[in-house]
């Protein structure tokens, strides 16, 4: 028997040396019950002692109802969090199914057309000088086509099941793949880069290349929001079993009411942006069995000013089903 189940006979017993000690204080101070002249000393203290059980066992039911009542709404409100969470997941996976739909039916109705229009303003636009308005137009098409292309090719990598191929990896080395790939585009854009990694982290069974994509767009997109003079510091470290990379930048930061907006698909504050670049890396993170988020001032300018992404990773490296 649990000890909360036995809080009624507790206060029973608790009822009962009351009533005990009641009975025996009164008769050491000298009262005398009698009831029509007889000795009821016995009938007083049996009633005392009767009366405290009973209402030790009524307050020790109380309080177990309570305890009870208390689990029950714990219980309750663990189920509603979970019903929660499994409709988000649902509502999430149907707007995958409807983004796979879309994605095929884009791809096999618009790509041909594209291509032939693509091939076509190639083959008009060797008839013009460079420097003429019909050359340049026709420059302006074909990249068009390709900024529609890699919209369509976005939605088919979005929308297909993402494949792990896991294998033990220090983490280290993937971060500084990543980190060679951006190189040219920081360069371009006349930013810093900061390397900070912490203690050694153990390594992790993971996708190297879906990783290292992962901080390669995150690395990209605190790139495109960092105005110049800007840095971008990227971090390692262990917390709670988790071995994470932060990637950080001394830009405007993300908005805290669009904290977790920022990875619902299509859900963009550029002007060019598709919407699936953090949604797919949250995919990625998700199918390791890891989280990714936005850490509020721990960004890379002054007073931790700016945006922090940290991507979370189990050290013991179990993909999620």
């Amino acid at each position: 028997m649990a000890p909360t189940r036995r809080l009624d006979l507790w206060g029973a017993l608790a009822g009962l040396v009351l009533g005990v000690s009641d009975t025996a204080l009164l008769l050491a101070m000298g009262v005398d019950w009698k009831i029509a002249g007889r000795d009821a000393t016995l009938l007083v203290g049996s009633w005392f002692s009767v009366s405290f059980t009973a209402l030790g066992w009524l307050a020790g039911r109380l309080a177990l109802a309570r305890s009870r009542a208390r689990a029950d709404a714990e219980t309750i409100l663990e189920q509603k969090l979970a019903l929660e969470r499994t409709r988000r997941v649902a509502i999430q996976n149907e707007k995958l199914a409807a983004i796979g739909r879309l994605a095929a039916g884009v791809a096999h109705e618009v790509r041909n057309p594209l291509g032939v229009i693509r091939s076509s303003a190639a083959m008009v636009q060797e008839g013009f000088a460079a420097d003429d308005d019909s050359h340049r137009a026709c420059q302006f098409i074909c990249e068009e086509i390709d900024r529609l292309d890699g919209l369509i090719t976005s939605l088919l990598t979005f929308a297909r099941p993402v494949d792990l191929h896991t294998k033990e990896v220090p983490i280290d080395s993937v971060v500084e793949r990543a980190l060679v790939l951006a190189g040219p585009e920081l360069d371009r854009r006349g930013l810093s880069l900061s390397r900070q990694p912490a203690q050694p982290v153990p390594c992790l069974r993971v996708d190297p290349d879906l990783v290292a994509q992962v901080v390669l767009g995150l690395v990209t997109n605190a790139a495109e929001a960092t105005p110049q003079p800007g840095c971008i510091s990227v971090r390692t470290g262990e917390v709670d079993g988790h071995v994470h990379v932060d990637v950080a930048d001394s830009g405007p930061g993300v908005p805290e009411d669009l904290a977790d907006q920022v990875f619902e698909p299509f859900f963009t504050t550029k002007p060019t942006g598709t919407g699936l670049g953090l949604a797919m890396a949250a995919r990625i993170v998700q199918a390791h069995g890891g989280h990714i988020q936005v850490l509020s001032g721990h960004g890379a300018g002054l007073g931790g000013a700016g945006a922090c992404f940290r991507v979370a990773l189990p050290v013991s490296g179990e993909a999620a089903s």
